[in-house]
């Protein structure tokens, strides 16, 4: 499921056609609660979320002993944990995550539990994965519905344009949730992690969370990123503006989300980072405020993809470009795959050099020179084949490192040894010899004719030997010919023949 935004507990108000979510008031330390674990009380809390990254909470809780090893030993990698605080008969999430760590601290007799957790979008980032997209008419939803599959349970909605992705892309050695970081910052977006709710929700791109503060926000810093500015500007997004790098740093005991949107100082800011934390008996929160221009990221690259090649198959090849079929890949659709560049051994701008294209079903490599994967092209395959011994040795093109050959699936060979060139066709239906002592074969099972269009010259210094078991023919479209026959017989015809004999 995508494209769909909830609201949790908050009162919601409609002005002017936009929908508003009125803010809680501030939390007090005795409503704050936690799921899974019995503890005596909440010691200290720090929640932190972030752009491109997952929430983070970190739980500090004095436990009963008869718990203590049980929570430790019961724990494992699907248990989740829930912060909320309870207003009335109602519950009102703050954090919903997976632990990812989890240790009892015993002091005097006092055992003290720690606890850190990830929402539950990190079930995205832990699997390492390998595929391809190779369809450039697959658009960026597409892609991404295709990523989410895996995650049925999960919501999710996108701010990023609905267009073809238009060229290869590879998730190579990459989470899900870091491969989807880096499709979105293509457009210099960014994902945000929505940890009030109960499974995956995440936002790809920024949304628009339109909410209202119920109090008036007096402590704040302001400060502007001008470094971070002028790398992004000059880098990656040149029509940024300076003002998007100004950011508020503001305190208050109100809960907002990552991503929400609110007016301060007469202008629409956004939340870029949220911290929540336990001071004084109540829930004190600091918030990092940026327009929407400020939550644009770089454009990420897969550093892990430099100088590596990734085996394949063809599966069609036209002029100098291929079809290829990837080991990584479970079903490759020739009709939508992607046109390689494929690399030959020399090649000049006018078209010359080396023209030596891959057969259909050859193993081939795609090789990946820098950062980005559309650059990539198709190289040469590592020979597979098994080394022969004993007799069948002698027809092992690959037996003799001196002989140089090259061949092709229907039996034409040019081999170079060191005695001559030969050049062969279907397993020497018919060969051609140039042998190093200066002498040249010339074989034929059937047929050998040489032809010119102007003069062709049969010279000797010593021998000319010209034999065939049955008869030799010399003919002149003129009208005379020579002919030697298997009956001993010597035929001249013309119109003049002369006898010097």
């Amino acid at each position: 499921m995508r494209n769909i935004d909830f609201v949790v507990n908050n009162e919601i108000k409609i002005r002017e056609g936009k929908i508003f979510i009125m803010k809680e008031d501030f939390i007090a330390y005795d409503n704050l609660r936690i799921s899974t674990y019995e503890v005596k009380y909440i010691r200290n809390m720090h929640i932190e979320n972030d752009l491109n990254n997952h929430a983070v909470l970190n739980l500090t809780c004095i436990l009963d002993d008869e718990m203590k090893d049980d929570y430790v030993q019961g724990t494992d990698e699907e248990t989740s944990i829930e912060v909320f605080y309870e207003k009335g008969e109602s519950k009102v999430s703050l954090f919903n995550g997976v632990v990812t760590q989890i240790k009892v601290k015993v002091i005097d007799y006092v055992y003290t539990l720690f606890i850190e957790a990830k929402s539950f979008e990190y079930k995205m980032d832990i699997e390492k994965k390998k595929r391809d997209f190779q369809n450039i008419n697959m658009t960026t939803h597409e892609l991404i519905d295709e990523v989410m599959k895996a995650y049925p349970n999960a919501n999710y909605n996108i701010s990023i344009p609905n267009e073809p992705i238009g060229e290869f892309i590879l998730q190579y050695n990459e989470t899900d949730y870091e491969f989807l970081k880096r499709i979105v910052s293509r457009y210099n977006q960014i994902l945000i992690s929505a940890m009030e709710f109960q499974e995956i929700h995440l936002y790809l791109g920024t949304p628009e969370l339109n909410v209202e503060s119920k109090t008036k926000i007096v402590n704040y810093k302001i400060s502007k990123a001008v470094s971070e500015y002028n790398d992004v500007k000059n880098n990656d997004v040149p029509d940024v503006l300076e003002t998007d790098f100004i950011a508020y740093k503001i305190r208050t005991q109100e809960i907002f989300n990552l991503g929400e949107n609110f007016n301060f100082k007469n202008h629409k800011f956004y939340v870029r980072k949220a911290i929540y934390t336990m001071e004084g008996g109540n829930l004190e929160n600091i918030y990092e405020l940026r327009s929407k221009g400020g939550l644009r990221a770089k454009r990420l690259y897969n550093m892990n993809i430099i100088g590596i090649s990734i085996n394949g198959s063809i599966l069609e090849v036209q002029r100098d470009k291929v079809k290829v079929k990837l080991e990584i890949s479970n079903n490759t659709d020739a009709s939508t795959a992607y046109w390689f560049p494929y690399s030959t051994v020399a090649a000049s701008p006018d078209g010359g050099g080396w023209y030596c294209m891959p057969e259909i079903g050859e193993k081939i490599r795609l090789y990946c020179p820098t950062k980005d994967e559309s650059k990539a092209f198709v190289i040469n395959a590592i020979d597979t084949h098994e080394a022969k011994s004993g007799a069948e040795a002698e027809n092992d093109r690959m037996s003799t490192p001196e002989n140089k050959s090259l061949q092709t699936d229907s039996g034409q060979e040019v081999k170079f040894t060191p005695n001559g060139i030969l050049i062969e066709c279907s397993g020497g239906q018919a060969s051609v010899n140039l042998n190093r002592d200066g002498s040249i074969e010339v074989k034929g099972q059937k047929n050998i004719n040489l032809a010119c269009v102007e003069n062709l010259s049969l010279r000797a210094e010593n021998e000319m030997t010209i034999s065939a078991s049955e008869s030799v023919d010399i003919l002149c479209e003129a009208g005379s010919s020579l002919i030697m026959n298997e009956g001993d017989e010597l035929l001249l015809t013309g119109t003049r023949v002369h006898n010097n004999g």
